[in-house]
């Protein structure tokens, strides 16, 4: 090519005319969609053509075409906590398969100067982790939506996870080795996933009389656990067991314990929510209910195609496993 064509803008014309194809072909083979139609000979010389020349698909202009923009919205509470990057894995290697690429908005104000505006204009649907249907309602816009780890909408697609299964199972390992003062350490955030524990943690408590139980809303930053349970763990009718919304929690109450010289697993036993990669490897490991956290996202992404495609899913509930490990003991007998 001479300089004057290298100084414009280069166009599938010209790659068709340099590979020496038409330009129906080009497409075919930018847009992978050759294989069966194309050799595969030809398709590599339109793609070392397009690549030698510099041609770039304009987006925008395939956008238009295709009434895709091929972007999903992730909206999540919070960035703060890893769960979030778990989901969105899933959720992504699901998008990835059908074309579609995953963008995570955090509905918190975390910079501290409020929310900036989804760009409605540039997505293909949303998807609300750990947030109701309402919260969104102003992202959505018409949207498909597809709600994940949040009470089901009727009408909308919506994937959870068996939480309170998973306390349920907690609270059976804890009784069944002598617990009778148990304490929930409640995620002070409200969302269906924490209250929906809450609610099973009462309902298993109850059908055992001899159990005390309580609990102690706290927010998710060890720091501050810590803080609160030193005073709990002081007490001289402290409980023996502890059962946290989340394994960063868990670490604060490992940080209490510690202050008091008490031994996790011996004088207290401890068991968190998630199976975070940390979970494993702090001393003791810590036992703990394992949220399907990647499947989760993949699940909801799935939902999202099938809906972009007129099917309406039943809403799915996951399930979740106790992960036993070495921060559960018998109850002590000087407690």
């Amino acid at each position: 090519m001479n300089g004057n064509d290298r100084a414009r803008t280069i166009t599938a014309t010209d790659v068709a005319r340099v590979a020496d194809v038409s330009q129906s072909t080009v497409s075919l083979v930018l847009n992978g969609k050759w294989q069966g139609r194309i050799r595969e000979e030809t398709a590599r010389r339109v793609m070392t053509t397009a690549d030698d020349l510099g041609y770039r698909i304009n987006q925008s202009a395939r956008s238009l075409r295709l009434g895709s923009t091929g972007t999903v919205l992730l909206v999540v509470p919070t960035l703060v906590n890893p769960v979030f990057a778990t989901v969105h894995a899933g959720a992504a290697r699901v998008g990835a398969q059908n074309g579609l690429g995953v963008v995570v908005f955090p509905l918190g104000a975390e910079d501290g100067f409020g929310l900036f505006p989804a760009p409605r204009h540039a997505l293909d649907g949303v998807i609300a982790c750990s947030l109701a249907a309402e919260a969104v309602s102003n992202l959505r816009a018409g949207l498909p939506l597809v709600v994940l780890d949040d009470a089901p909408t009727p009408g909308t697609p919506t994937v959870t996870m068996d939480t309170g299964g998973g306390m349920a199972n907690a609270l059976a390992h804890l009784t069944a080795l002598g617990h009778q003062r148990i304490m929930h350490l409640r995620a002070e955030r409200l969302a269906w996933t924490f209250t929906r524990r809450a609610e099973v943690f009462d309902q298993c408590t109850l059908s055992h009389p001899y159990v005390i139980a309580n609990h102690l809303s706290c927010s998710f930053m060890p720091a501050e656990v810590r803080d609160r349970m030193v005073q709990v763990l002081s007490a001289s009718n402290r409980p023996t067991a502890v059962i946290c919304d989340d394994d960063n929690m868990a670490m604060g109450v490992y940080a209490a314990a510690s202050a008091l010289n008490l031994i996790i697993g011996e004088d207290l036993s401890v068991i968190g929510f998630n199976d975070l990669p940390a979970a494993a490897l702090v001393s003791p490991p810590l036992t703990t209910v394992r949220l399907p956290l990647g499947e989760l996202g993949s699940r909801g992404m799935q939902a999202l195609v099938d809906l972009r495609n007129g099917a309406v899913n039943e809403p799915a509930s996951l399930l979740t496993e106790l992960i036993i490990r070495k921060s559960v003991g018998l109850v002590s007998t000087g407690t």
